[in-house]
């Protein structure tokens, strides 16, 4: 399948900042416009995203949103358990 500019952008989009192409991170999962690769991309920049939250949390800095850090993780692992299901 051959990807449009458009469609580069989104992805780059997706890994700059998940939330503004995703509501959840299991929404990244069921994304059938996207390949494993691009999927776990994306899952790895919210992961970090969500990782800084959880810390600033904990030192009382953070501005009330909620971390999403273990919806990332599930996530991950329900992608990693369909890779290894398609291999």
């Amino acid at each position: 399948m051959s990807r449009t500019p458009m469609d580069e952008s989104r992805i780059c989009d997706a890994i700059s900042d998940p939330t503004r192409e995703y509501r959840k991170p299991i929404d990244v999962v069921k994304d059938d416009a996207l390949d494993s690769d691009e999927k776990l991309r994306i899952l790895e920049s919210w992961k970090k995203d969500a990782e800084l939250l959880s810390v600033a949390q904990d030192e009382n800095m953070a501005g009330g949103e909620r971390s999403q850090l273990q919806d990332v993780l599930l996530a991950i692992q329900e992608l990693e358990r369909i890779r290894g299901s398609i291999n």
